[in-house]
């Protein structure tokens, strides 16, 4: 079953990527394409009517050749009359659309976990009750929790958002209208881990600060003293390594190249490495670098791995996430955490270290 979502050009690349990642991290029978539409008819104005957004998709269904049994949402940043965070077309329920502005005056996360909810929502709503003549005798009036309650706008959509839950009569009636049991399990594995992700963020991503990380040079120990000091276990290589990242893919991150292209990423990395094995001979760490910057070697997609696993290992994926080496092949990668954060001890050159040229 594919689900196509259009957008224009209101809403970032980034935004629309994040909800891609988001929609698809739970692997099944639902499928969903992502389209950017340049020919995109809204009218001008601060509202937009739902006669007008439903068209919209309705055009690109046409123009696309979409099957009439393939759903098409449109996304838009840009409010409704109805203040409606989203709608079914009454004449054609596979079409629709969802509102991604103002959820955060309702929930603390990033507005892409609400969007990505509610695109799956109204296709649960639809295989629930696929007459709109129909739908309010199975919407709950009164809110249980189920992705199905009625919710009139987006600060009554709360509660469903939290529990990411859908009730047994709802399932049942999806079952009677269609819907196989493995679609409806991978929907619902969508839901939870959205919703989860949202409680996550609601509740403890506000007061949660990154810790520092402290690299004792003398012993090769990493430790995160506000996380009860705990220790991250990498060998000395990985720990050179890690901290030649943090100390210079701040700004725009590095390409991994850098060790075969520039010199200046070589003496500093041999600075680092000769502090940390003061009782080696230089000559001893050259081939070290030598394995770093052969394009032919695996060595730094090596050291990149067994950093970030070593790190989520202790800390879990995400309070590791601003620890992580992150980055694209042949783009640059970088450490999100600043470098205010990374304290090193028994070292007093590390801040006199090369600059990047």
């Amino acid at each position: 079953m594919i689900t196509h979502i259009i957008y224009g050009s209101d809403l970032p690349k980034s935004s629309i990527d994040r909800i891609k990642k988001l929609i698809e991290q739970e692997k099944g029978l639902l499928r969903f394409r992502f389209h950017a539409v340049e020919d995109w008819h809204l009218e001008q104005g601060d509202l937009l009517a739902f006669e007008t957004l439903f068209e919209n998709g309705q055009r690109f269904r046409r123009s696309k050749r979409i099957p009439e049994k393939e759903f098409v949402i449109t996304i838009t940043d840009r409010p409704n009359a109805q203040n409606f965070y989203a709608s079914l077309d009454p004449e054609d329920p596979y079409t629709g659309f969802v509102h991604s502005g103002e959820w955060e005056h309702y929930i603390q996360c990033e507005r892409e976990l609400p969007v990505a909810f509610t695109i799956v929502n109204l296709l649960i709503a639809f295989y629930t009750c696929p007459s709109y003549d129909q739908v309010h005798n199975y919407l709950h009036q009164r809110p249980i929790g189920c992705a199905n309650d009625f919710c009139f706008n987006k600060r009554e959509v709360i509660f469903k958002l939290r529990t990411g839950d859908v009730c047994t009569d709802c399932i049942r009636a999806m079952q009677g209208n269609g819907w196989s049991d493995l679609v409806i399990d991978h929907a619902m594995r969508i839901i939870s881990a959205l919703s989860g992700d949202m409680r996550y963020n609601r509740f403890f991503q506000p007061v949660m600060e990154p810790s520092n990380i402290r690299f004792d040079m003398e012993t090769g120990i990493v430790t995160l003293p506000a996380y009860q000091h705990l220790k991250i276990d990498l060998d000395p290589q990985d720990v050179v390594f890690y901290l030649f990242f943090l100390r210079y893919s701040e700004d725009d991150g590095l390409h991994m190249s850098v060790f075969n292209t520039d010199q200046w990423a070589k003496d500093a990395f041999a600075l680092i490495y000769q502090r940390l094995w003061t009782h080696r001979e230089v000559n001893d760490f050259g081939p070290v670098i030598a394995r770093l910057a052969d394009p032919q070697s695996n060595r730094r997609s090596e050291c990149k791995s067994r950093i970030n696993k070593a790190l989520t290992d202790v800390l879990g994926s995400r309070l590791a996430k601003p620890y992580l080496i992150e980055g694209e092949p042949k783009k640059p990668f970088k450490v999100a955490l600043p470098l205010t954060k990374v304290e090193v001890v028994n070292y007093r050159g590390w801040m006199d270290l090369p600059a990047r040229p």
